[in-house]
């Protein structure tokens, strides 16, 4: 459970003085305060003009974990201030890839490129992008030399100095982690956050234990560095460390409800759920007690005590409340309450203030285990939600065709997404298969051969291009394209579709 708990909930704020809630929200962006969001939207609803202002709340949005708001910001901008904007594209590239969407998010990455060829940072963001999401090691190796070579210009050297420790901390590269970590120390701009993931290059060396010392002792007299650096230690399988150095905080910092926050999730890490009882009963959360409530009814399941009567009754306190049985689905989802999760999102998923943010969760957890029914009620709510979005247009035709077979509402839907934006190539894959479900094999096939080589070898794709293959006649090259599949990473429906088609092809073959 992350501290800043309520980033969705609407504070009331009485003044109408723009610049004063500007300031507002810089000041508390400044101390990374969950509130700055607050006071973002109120400015962008005292200035629905200013493109600005309303960039502003997207990357505010975007940065305390409300991607769905962030985008519905970003899609409220004039179209061709959207046509024009570097700094949009990098918004909407990071919202892509929040969703699993690397297709759209590259094809972001490179207009902010292009329109912002002046700026290092874009060129360097979409190398990053490469090196961590593409499957080519050409293109790997060549994201990296790029990123190295930026690391001697001063706009754009902290960027590449995080792409490049991530890779190396992906790689298991020790050394090469320890001189991306060191570079990353070097820069004046770098900050604690960045000290963090410094952190991630030593964990297995000697100087781990004085370096998270000297990180304790910077951080024990503010409590956004506690939680960070909790947070941090509690990722990493170091709960008990967390724990202990709590106990040695100053009182005012082991008092703040944010850290104490951060705490409680600490005790499940060392299975000491005693603990974590005897902790709560001494805390009081104020808007937060609904969590506090939540995590005592945790452990009583922890420690098979009764508890179903005491959740129902929390879960229907919170329906009163969207916001709030809103992020009690979150926690309790990543606690695998996967039951509690869904039927607090559903609910959540039918009021006003957090209907597209529920919906979202809903997807990435149905996505988890493969549900296409489920997956497919999710987009159709989403495109109710909001019918011109081109992401649930192609979500919808694609799963409907997989369940349903051949409609024109699927094939109007993937037509219009893909027209929206054809440098996606899955939703030109989407557009491909209803084209063939159709019959119109021969469009189908030109739709596919627009796409890249790369493009066409994904795993994604290549069942729909295997398909349409095949269905041209084009045996030889369907079976190379279902050579490249990944099952690991389909859908049942598409699993099957890849089973018949191999043996049509063998069928033929004989």
């Amino acid at each position: 459970m992350r501290a800043e708990f309520w980033t969705g909930r609407a504070l009331g704020v009485n003044g109408r003085d723009v610049e004063a809630s500007r300031l507002m929200a810089e000041i508390n962006e400044a101390q990374d305060k969950p509130v700055a969001l607050s006071w973002r939207i109120r400015v962008a609803q005292l200035n629905p003009r200013s493109t600005a202002d309303t960039i502003a709340w997207a990357k505010c949005a975007f940065r305390f974990g409300q991607r769905e708001m962030a985008l519905n910001a970003l899609k409220s901008l004039p179209p061709d201030f959207q046509e024009q904007s570097a700094e949009y594209h990098e918004l909407m590239a990071g919202c892509a890839l929040a969703v699993h969407e690397p297709g759209f998010a590259e094809a972001h990455f490179l207009k902010a490129v292009e329109l912002g060829h002046d700026n290092p940072v874009h060129q360097v963001n979409l190398e990053a992008f490469r090196l961590s999401n593409s499957l080519s090691q050409e293109t790997r190796t060549a994201a990296t030399r790029d990123l190295e070579n930026a690391l001697h210009d001063s706009r754009a050297s902290l960027f590449a100095a995080r792409a490049l420790l991530a890779d190396a901390i992906r790689s298991q590269d020790h050394a090469r982690a320890q001189k991306f970590a060191e570079k990353l120390r070097s820069i004046p701009e770098h900050n604690f956050d960045d000290d963090l993931s410094c952190l991630e290059a030593v964990i297995a060396d000697p100087t781990f234990h004085p370096a998270l010392g000297e990180i304790e002792h910077r951080a024990e007299s503010n409590p956004l560095r506690i939680i960070a650096a909790g947070d941090w230690l509690n990722s990493h399988g170091m709960a008990a460390e967390t724990l202990r150095w709590f106990a040695e905080l100053p009182e005012p910092m082991r008092s703040n409800i944010r850290v104490q926050m951060m705490v409680a999730e600490s005790y499940p890490g060392t299975r000491d759920w005693n603990g974590l009882e005897t902790f709560l009963a001494k805390c009081h959360w104020d808007d937060g007690e609904f969590l506090r409530h939540a995590l005592l009814v945790r452990c009583k399941r922890a420690l098979s005590q009764p508890w179903e009567k005491e959740w129902d009754q929390l879960a229907t306190e919170v329906e009163g409340h969207p916001p709030n049985g809103f992020l009690l689905a979150q926690l309790v989802s990543s606690w695998q309450w996967r039951k509690e999760a869904l039927h607090l999102l559903w609910g959540a998923a039918s009021q006003p203030k957090t209907n597209s943010m529920a919906l979202q969760s809903l997807w990435d957890l149905y996505s988890q285990t493969n549900e296409t029914r489920e997956l497919l009620r999710v987009a159709r709510a989403q495109i109710e939600l909001d019918p011109s979005n081109p992401v649930t247009k192609n979500n919808a035709a694609f799963l409907s065709l997989l369940l349903n077979g051949a409609s024109e509402r699927s094939e109007t839907l993937a037509r219009e997404a893909t027209t929206a934006n054809p440098n996606v190539p899955e939703w030109v894959a989407t557009y491909a298969y209803a084209l063939h479900l159709s019959g119109k094999e021969s469009a189908a096939k030109k739709v596919m051969e627009r796409l890249p080589s790369e493009a066409l070898g994904r795993p994604g794709i290549a069942l729909y291009y295997a398909i349409v293959l095949a269905a041209s006649g084009d045996h030889s090259q369907a079976r190379d394209s279902l050579a490249k599949l990944n099952p690991h990473g389909m859908l049942p429906e598409e699993q099957k579709l890849a089973a018949d088609l191999v043996q049509q092809l063998n069928v033929a073959s004989r």
